[in-house]
């Protein structure tokens, strides 16, 4: 890679994530048979593969790992993806994890989140020199709610340039709300909007929501909503972009982290609306195979399949009372 600023430097989850799948139905309190699949992913991780694979600006990335099998995993990945890495590396820790359990309909029924290590080491290593330059530095920040909420503030003070959030998980979302006047774009699933306006989890995205949301200092939003159209809130105006007809899904992970890295590689050259567009293209390419990145995306034909897109359906904002949600 050349030498200079980073045109998006990301700082959050880069991790080993393990994912079984029951392949018939589950039985409580016992052994059921089904598949595991280990790969390297995380918010950030995922988010960064993708907008260096369809962008191909430099790009870098501030974690933290273990100096265990997962770490090195985690390293190769990220320098098969051509990712500038500047973690922190703490020998004698394990290298965060994720580990779900998949009922035969792909629904979660269990998971496990081992990540202590970006709540304290993480946020120990941000206070160093180095990566505050590197932050200081960088043409656009990214920040992602496996981070602790100071943290998040303190890389906002001390980004130069547009800092994205990523919500990451209901619970976690949350983390983000101290400082949600100070995000130039955030990205969220309805679950995670719910728990940063109060709802609840199941509450569809409406108006009202969206206002609600406005009213936390959060005034571009990004929701995507599984199957669902995405909705965008940018400042005054709103829509919902259909996502078409795509094939059956393979596997949902990454979807999420897939139109977040490829709608922000479009940004700023491309209006919101059409990076958006770019994004669903590429979160449709990637539900088609199993993994949280899609190892060809470079080849996918985005843009045809972003133009084939149907026409967003624009919003009216529900200003004068953000409490209503439908």
């Amino acid at each position: 890679m050349s030498p200079g600023p980073l045109a998006i430097l990301g700082v959050g989850g880069a991790h080993v994530d393990r994912i079984g799948h029951l392949s018939g139905p589950a039985h409580g309190g016992a052994s059921n048979p089904g598949t595991m699949a280990e790969w390297v992913g995380g918010c950030m991780a995922n988010t960064l593969r993708v907008a260096r694979a369809v962008g191909g600006a430099r790009i870098g990335l501030i974690s933290a790992r273990g100096g265990d099998t997962g770490g090195r995993l985690v390293a190769e990945a990220l320098s098969e993806a051509g990712i500038a890495d500047f973690s922190a590396v703490f020998l004698d820790r394990a290298t965060p994890s994720y580990t779900a359990i998949m009922d035969a309909d792909g629904e979660v029924m269990a998971a496990l989140a081992d990540m202590d290590l970006y709540e304290t080491g993480l946020a120990r290593y941000l206070r160093r020199a180095e990566p505050r330059a590197l932050i200081a530095d960088a043409g656009m920040l990214l920040v992602d709610a496996n981070l602790p909420s100071d943290a998040i503030g303190a890389l906002c003070d001390a980004a130069n340039a547009p800092v994205i959030a990523l919500a990451v998980s209901p619970a976690k979302a949350p983390r983000i709300l101290p400082h949600a006047g100070r995000f130039a774009l955030t990205f969220v699933n309805r679950r995670e909007m719910n728990a940063l306006i109060g709802a609840p989890l199941s509450e569809p995205v409406a108006p009202g929501a969206l206002a609600r949301l406005s009213a936390l200092g959060l005034g571009r939003v990004i929701i995507s909503n599984g199957g669902d159209p995405v909705t965008v809130l940018d400042g005054d105006a709103a829509w919902r972009q259909p996502l078409g007809e795509p094939a059956t899904p393979v596997d949902v992970t990454g979807a999420g982290d897939a139109l977040a890295g490829a709608t922000l590689a479009q940004r700023p050259d491309m209006p919101l609306a059409d990076a958006v567009r770019f994004g669903i293209a590429a979160a449709a390419a990637t539900i088609g195979v199993t993994g949280p990145v899609r190892p060809d995306i470079a080849a996918c034909d985005l843009k045809g399949a972003a133009d084939a897109l149907p026409a967003a359906e624009p919003i009216a904002l529900n200003t004068a009372n953000p409490s209503e949600t439908s």
